[in-house]
């Protein structure tokens, strides 16, 4: 497999931030209706979110946000880019010196004349401030977001936002479950709520046992990440993971976990799956883009819904509660295996919903949380 997709497009991997400040490259992309100053969508990605955090300038929002802007996370909607600079606001204030390192941008541009972005920022914070996570603790942590944009004529029109926000605050000294329990009190509004079950109902609907083929004639960037996702998730084959993973491959999941090689991916996968036995996943979006001569790197935006079947005793009373996950993944692909899988999704908001829809009254681990 060779990789000669978008071999123009500002690549990021590594690339000083002056560079990507300031690029001197000629345009590559048409971009009707965004700024001239954009050299293509990856740049205008980049240089948008470093006005906004890096340089604190807030209200450039209302300039590169559309006014009504649906913002689907797993711990809630919002619309308005009223709302999207509140909580910007917000985190700045509990995390003044937040810094956002591109780690890649994986785009597409749609059949509609929008563009799809797919940024993968790893973050460093230190917690001076209060936050939704409790009183300021002055710890420092790092944190992995994909933020999942789609854009036109310069403005983000929509976007779908992912955050390990469970390694997070396991770093600023707060128990993952405690963290659920606060945040299942908080109320969500009529639209998250219809979003949640409609979204719900359709991954469990739709079919999920189909089997692809793999073969090296028949293989395709779509062809891999459906069938990905049937035969590891859906069907649960994990001896299949030769198929799809290099023998030495690097994952990261939620919650800080890494692993190396098959047979430690194989562990993270069974145990999070564990908990959710009868998962289902379907792959609501797929961007490629080329990285070198026989490597792709692949964004995909998916979907699991479920039962849940608890896995430490604390949450048994939660046995057989909806199980609901919006998650993204970057996977790097070499010679038709994966090499770097970087998964996100935001485990807090995972169980906050879970012991929200329940009902049940779940205590406290830590003293004054």
């Amino acid at each position: 497999m060779t990789s000669k997709l978008n071999n123009t497009i500002t690549q990021v991997h590594w690339q000083p931030l002056t560079k990507l400040l300031e690029p001197s490259g000629e345009k590559q992309q048409t971009l009707s209706g965004f700024d001239e100053e954009f050299i293509d969508i990856v740049d205008y990605i980049i240089r948008i979110t470093h006005r906004i955090w890096e340089q604190k300038n807030v209200g450039l929002c209302y300039e590169y946000y559309s006014d009504i802007c649906p913002v689907f996370t797993l711990g809630g909607y919002f619309e308005s880019v009223e709302q999207v600079v509140q909580g910007t606001l917000k985190t700045i204030a509990a995390f003044p010196d937040r810094s956002l390192i591109g780690e890649n941008v994986i785009w597409k541009e749609e059949e509609d004349e929008t563009y799809y972005s797919s940024h993968l920022i790893t973050s460093i914070m230190t917690n001076t401030g209060n936050s939704d996570f409790g009183l300021a603790t002055n710890k420092t942590g790092r944190v992995t977001t994909i933020a999942d944009c789609v854009c036109f004529e310069n403005k983000i029109i929509k976007e779908w936002l992912v955050r390990d926000n469970s390694f997070l605050i396991a770093q600023l000294g707060i128990d993952l479950i405690d963290a659920a329990i606060h945040f299942a009190k908080l109320a969500q509004n009529d639209t998250f709520n219809a979003w949640y079950s409609d979204e719900f109902d359709r991954v469990r609907k739709t079919q999920h046992r189909a089997t692809l083929s793999l073969t090296n004639k028949d293989w395709t960037v779509d062809n891999f990440a459906q069938s990905w996702a049937q035969t590891i998730f859906n069907q649960k084959q994990f001896s299949t993971l030769t198929d799809f993973y290099h023998v030495a491959a690097a994952h990261q999941w939620p919650g800080g976990r890494k692993s190396t090689g098959l047979a430690q991916i194989s562990g993270t996968l069974i145990q999070w799956l564990a908990q959710c036995p009868d998962a289902k996943m379907t792959i609501d979006h797929i961007g490629v883009v080329g990285f070198d001569k026989d490597t792709i790197d692949i964004a995909l935006r998916w979907s699991v819904a479920g039962t849940y079947s608890p896995h430490i005793e604390r949450l048994a009373a939660l046995k057989g509660n909806n199980f609901f996950v919006l998650g993204c993944t970057h996977l790097r692909v070499r010679n038709q295996k994966i090499i770097k899988e970087v998964t996100v999704f935001d485990e807090i908001s995972l169980y906050a919903n879970i012991i929200r829809d329940s009902g049940v009254s779940l205590p406290l681990l830590q003293e004054g949380a």
